[in-house]
């Protein structure tokens, strides 16, 4: 049975999911309350990535959210019952999410909901502590199904920096991919105060001269004339760099392939990186090349060119090797290790512009 809940709770329950990660901070979301129940609506508008394929990116986002609220909603004392598509997958509707009275259990990662950030900076060259790197595969034992792969050889580090980088030369490449990053880049603080969403330039680590080569790189057709002379080729070189030399490189996979898997890897992962930031470190999603291999997995080729296609291709069968992602949900790929702060974080909507009241 769902019970109605007090106003101001809700409000710091949605304040809690609202701070979820999505594809360059997008926030494809609309939250509706009718007073007992919470329905997460998917508007698909608002990442239209090659990346987003079937929309499983947003699919992610929304299982971080869902994790948000029911650390938020257990500590205010409320248990929260998940329906997933409720009116069937081919429904913009993800989740209903039903309330039920209790007592209020702390969960320490509520403290750092708010805190939890992606961090593009160079890590520090250390190794992942003991006790991080047990606290991080045991949260990802919390879900049944999920698998967290921890690599911190060096040589295996190099192979899969390798694999991952090649992101940056598809997305330099591709103008549906390039057109959503600069489309979602903040120049100013005040164009980041306005929109609370994309990602502020700051945030993106560049240096002086980096940021005025970016302001340039917004053109299309400044970087198709670049690629004539194999622009796109040297772009991965940053991002190998990255990976390379942060503790570990990460990938989590989810049983299942089915768009619930998606949901509910987004739940782990979300507590994956609420541990690791209650732990000190810092966390980059690199998962670019994953998602565009889950397009291929799902025979959604469309907008990919025939030499894109036989890259991707060729690194499927070569995480194949690193990794059993056969029939498994590729969740997220991402780089963990040490850090100074990052520069800046990237916004939020407020709640009045993502709360509506009544049914979807």
């Amino acid at each position: 049975m769902a019970y109605s809940v007090e106003k101001e709770d809700i409000i710091n329950i949605i304040k809690a999911g609202i701070f979820a990660p999505s594809g360059d901070n997008c926030q494809p979301w609309e939250i509706y309350f009718d007073g007992g129940k919470l329905y997460l609506k998917n508007i698909e508008s608002k990442d239209t990535s090659l990346y987003n394929v079937k929309n499983i990116a947003s699919y992610i986002a929304f299982g971080a959210m869902i994790e948000n609220m029911i650390i938020t909603a257990r500590s205010l004392g409320y248990e929260i019952s998940t329906t997933l598509f409720p009116e069937g997958e081919n429904s913009s509707l993800v989740a209903t999410l039903s309330f039920i009275k209790g007592q209020p259990v702390f969960d320490p990662l509520l403290n750092f909901i708010d805190k939890r950030c992606v961090n593009r900076k160079k890590y520090k060259p250390m190794q992942l502590e003991t006790h991080a790197r047990e606290s991080l595969k045991t949260t990802a034992a919390q879900f049944k199904g999920a698998e967290l792969f921890l690599i911190e050889d060096e040589e295996e580090k190099k192979k899969l920096a390798e694999l991952l980088s090649v992101n940056d030369r598809i997305l330099f490449e591709n103008k549906n991919l390039h057109d959503f990053l600069f489309e979602h880049l903040r120049w100013t603080k005040k164009e980041a105060e306005k929109s609370r969403d994309g990602m502020s330039i700051e945030s993106l680590e560049l240096g002086l001269v980096q940021r005025k080569v970016f302001r340039l790189l917004s053109s299309w057709t400044f970087v198709r004339f670049l690629n004539m002379v194999g622009f796109s080729k040297f772009v991965p070189a940053q991002s190998y760099k990255l990976c390379k030399g942060s503790s570990a490189l990460c990938l989590l996979l989810m049983e299942g392939t089915g768009f619930d898997s998606f949901v509910y890897g987004g739940r782990a992962f979300q507590r994956i990186w609420l541990t690791a930031a209650s732990l000190g470190l810092s966390l980059h999603p690199m998962t670019g090349i994953t998602f565009l291999i889950q397009r291929l997995r799902m025979g959604e080729d469309k907008g990919l060119s025939n030499s894109h296609r036989e890259l991707l291709i060729d690194i499927y069968q070569r995480l194949k090797d690193i990794f059993p992602i056969e029939n498994k949900a590729i969740i997220m790929s991402f780089r963990i290790g040490y850090a100074d702060p990052p520069s800046d974080n990237s916004l939020r909507l407020p709640v009045q512009r993502v709360l509506i009241e009544g049914y979807p």
